[in-house]
């Protein structure tokens, strides 16, 4: 779930084939730092565009799970890390047929316009439109229906949420960086798409967030899981901090359109690595087992969710400094050695407990690893 600017490579990776090997034992997996929860309420002013904190990245991400089989990731990112702010837009569109489409823009910031109530935003070929009376969005994203095009109304079924402030520290004080979050965990989405001159009608699901990070460059890896079916979700956001140092780990459980459980006692932990030696260097995953711990919102029910993956579908393995403005560039390379994403779309199905009740989820589940730091 970075928000930092992107382009891929298509390097082939894994380079051995991977196969599954027992996952660790509940017990034994050390989970995130847990956040004692006093409030999860968010309002539309969580969702503002803020544009005033230094050294930060802010974004606004859209995921979306569409029935024909296509995931849709777009994100703008305003970022004031370096000498003047800048603007980026990434679309990607992954098809079932394996066909692709990832472009990351630069417009200038004169086209950058965000509304009086800072809650819609239009540049060049994005933008996206607040619904006060549903809370949703219009999402459009035009870069021609002869190249690529979305265009949806985004629907929340529940309400959002930020966990007590919405502010996730990095360290004992502010100015040692920090992650503002809030989340909308799960829309539904009715609208077209277009692909190399075809438009396609479409419904699906999907959920976003607005984030800023300030001082982006401190954690050393992120973790995303965002599993989504026709009723339900899942999903885990997480960082870690360099060294051995301690994770912050968001989860939330969504049963037929609502929010039963935002969990804080969470872990994805990488059962199986190949080193990318071709291409980032970095030990990457190729078999996570998340698990996230917490309560239900109504009854304070016990919650636990077990979720196994061999990642065999990688849709694309992403050079963070590829292709940022210079200047932009130079300075984060300053404080980042090699930032690397890695992005996968599997079928998934998640173990999940609430009280004396189980169940399965099963659905698409986008997963994404970013790392920022060889230690």
């Amino acid at each position: 779930m970075s928000s930092w600017f992107s382009s891929a490579s298509a390097l082939p990776f894994p380079a051995e084939p991977v196969v599954r090997v027992a996952d660790p034992a509940t017990s034994s997996v050390s989970t995130s730092t847990p956040l004692l929860i006093n409030s999860l309420a968010a309002s539309p002013d969580d969702f503002k565009w803020r544009l005033n904190v230094p050294s930060a990245t802010e974004a606004f991400t859209f995921y979306l799970t569409l029935s024909n089989g296509t995931y849709v990731l777009a994100q703008m990112v305003y970022s004031a890390v370096g000498l003047s702010p800048s603007v980026q837009m990434t679309l990607r569109m992954y098809n079932s047929d394996k066909t692709k489409y990832a472009s990351t823009l630069s417009p200038s910031m004169s086209n950058f316009k965000v509304s009086d109530d800072k809650l819609s935003v239009t540049c060049d070929q994005m933008q996206f439109t607040y619904n006060p009376a549903t809370r949703g969005y219009t999402l459009v994203f035009d870069l021609g229906v002869n190249v690529a095009a979305v265009n949806v109304l985004l629907t929340p079924t529940d309400a959002p949420f930020k966990v007590n402030d919405g502010r996730l520290p990095f360290g004992a004080k502010d100015s040692d960086g920090f992650v503002d979050a809030a989340f909308y965990p799960r829309h539904e989405a009715t609208g077209t798409i277009s692909f190399e001159g075809k438009t396609t009608n479409v419904v699906g699901w999907g959920s976003s967030s607005h984030v800023i990070q300030y001082k982006p460059q401190v954690p050393a890896k992120w973790n995303f899981v965002n599993l989504q079916n026709e009723k339900d979700a899942i999903m885990l956001y997480e960082f870690d901090l360099p060294k051995g140092g301690k994770c912050t780990s968001i989860g939330t459980v969504v049963r037929n359109g609502r929010t039963i459980a935002v969990t804080t006692t969470n872990r994805s932990v990488h059962v199986q690595k190949q080193n990318d030696s071709k291409f980032s260097g970095y030990d990457v995953p190729t078999q996570l087992f998340v698990v996230l711990n917490g309560k239900t919102q109504d009854l304070g029910e016990d919650v636990h969710v077990e979720i196994s993956i061999v990642q065999k579908n990688l849709l694309d393995a992403i050079d963070v400094l590829a292709q940022l403005p210079y200047l932009l560039k130079v300075f984060i390379q300053t404080f980042i050695t090699a930032p690397y994403v890695y992005q996968w779309y599997e079928d998934v199905s998640a173990k999940v407990t609430i009280g004396k009740d189980s169940f399965t989820v099963d659905g698409k589940a986008f997963i994404e690893c970013a790392f920022l730091l060889k230690e």
